[in-house]
């Protein structure tokens, strides 16, 4: 039996569940929907494989080449001594003016002044910078389903006191048709009663169209349908510390600061010398040992090796001038920097004052409503009697449900804008 109650107690519970949607379910619905998520793997992809051709800086190059070439002229002995090698018998074929060459040449860079290294600290802060630009994005969708959600919840709030009025209007209704058959009331009163109904009817099914083009809209961006039996969690406050600014903006901008900085480093190693050890080997004619290729003037095996030093010095032409240009993009980027820190601590300092508002104006609702219940009830009881019109007591009604729905309204409000700055401040 305990086992069966435990279980009912688990199918209970998931079926709450199932049948309402929070805040953060739908932040995260939002994410994994967004067409641009799949960019993600895709900058993460082109990274790794520029990070990988980065560090290719010190793998041995191998160059497979040849040539076949026909010259003018060629090297050759002075005629005086050929006679002289023939008549000793000797005959030189000399070197042919066709000429052929397969060569396989091999170069290990020994160090290449910091430049692999550089490409290497390149690639990672472009990395970061197009995940940040992502991820800003990303964060700018929070602002539209707070929009979409907390729009949902107020027009959900102001049905629900619709639906009270009309219970309370209606129950009026019948008094007023049972005084009218007794003679103490006019049928202007029914009337008006029943024009204040028909208006509050039309307006709530305003609210319900309302509602559902909101949930239409809010179930494309988190990619899945809402249906109307579905409800919409109402939000906890949450503790957020305003001295604390995560913004992905900011980071973006520190991202690029950096990113340059890494042009000043590829730059610095542009102008270092670079020292390679290299091998060479190939086959054909001439070869290394001009001499034979005279004498039998055939194809042979040649090869060299040793080291290489290359310093191209043209860099420090146009060297203070990169700098300077460098150092402009930097203060650039952090004047973009201060200006939107400048700009998000106005919207805090706005979204602060609201907060301090709405937690004054909160703390009379309560009373508000309080009373305005207290003399709707006495309107009614002075209807009955005579006391007052039927005008008297609907506004009296008017007011109390006007009480009710501004202090839903005020209590949603505030949480949306602690929900605005926790995105603001990305918390």
């Amino acid at each position: 039996m305990k086992k069966f109650l435990t279980l009912l107690c688990i199918i209970l519970a998931a079926a709450v569940r199932a049948g309402a949607i929070s805040l953060d379910e739908c932040y995260s619905l939002v994410r994994e929907n967004y067409p641009l998520i799949k960019q993600y793997e895709l900058t993460e992809a082109m990274s790794r494989f520029s990070f990988e051709n980065a560090a290719m800086g010190y793998v041995p190059k191998i160059t497979l080449g040849g040539q076949a070439t026909y010259q003018s002229d060629v090297t050759a002995f002075p005629e005086v001594f050929e006679s002289l090698l023939q008549m000793m018998g000797t005959d030189m074929a000399g070197l042919s003016k066709a000429q052929y060459k397969v060569q396989l040449e091999i170069s290990q860079t020994i160090w290449d002044g910091g430049y692999a290294k550089a490409r290497r600290e390149a690639v990672k802060a472009q990395q970061e910078v197009s995940k940040l630009t992502l991820d800003q994005d990303m964060e700018a969708l929070k602002t539209r389903v707070n929009q979409m959600y907390f729009g949902i919840l107020v027009m959900e709030t102001n049905l629900r006191a619709s639906l009270d009025m009309d219970t309370l209007m209606t129950a009026n209704l019948r008094a007023a048709e049972s005084a009218v058959k007794n003679g103490t009331a006019l049928q202007s009163d029914l009337d008006n009663i029943r024009v204040e109904l028909l208006t509050l009817r039309q307006q709530r099914r305003q609210l319900e169209s309302g509602i559902r083009t909101y949930k239409d809209m809010l179930a494309l961006m988190i990619g899945r349908q809402i249906p109307d039996e579905e409800t919409f969690e109402i939000p906890v406050p949450r503790i957020i510390d305003p001295a604390v600014n995560m913004r992905t903006e900011l980071m973006l901008f520190d991202a690029r600061i950096r990113e340059i900085e890494t042009q000043k480093k590829m730059l610095d190693a542009a102008v270092m010398p670079k020292f390679a050890l290299f091998a060479q080997g190939w086959y054909g004619k001439p070869g290394l040992d001009i001499f034979n290729d005279i004498m039998y003037d055939r194809l042979s095996w040649n090869g060299i090796a040793g080291i290489t030093f290359k310093w191209d010095i043209s860099g420090f032409y146009t060297r203070k001038n990169d700098l300077r240009r460098i150092e402009m993009s930097q203060r650039s980027v952090q004047l973009q920097r201060d200006a939107f820190k400048w700009n998000t601590d106005i919207q805090q300092t706005q979204i602060q004052k609201e907060i301090g508002r709405m937690y004054d104006i909160k703390a009379s609702d309560d009373e508000i409503v309080r009373l305005r219940e207290s003399v709707r009830r006495a309107s009614e009881s002075k209807y009955r009697n005579g006391v007052i019109t039927v005008n008297e007591l609907l506004r009296d009604i008017i007011s109390e449900n006007s009480a009710v729905i501004e202090r839903s309204r005020h209590e949603l409000e505030l949480l949306k804008n602690i929900y605005d700055l926790k995105v603001l401040l990305n918390q």
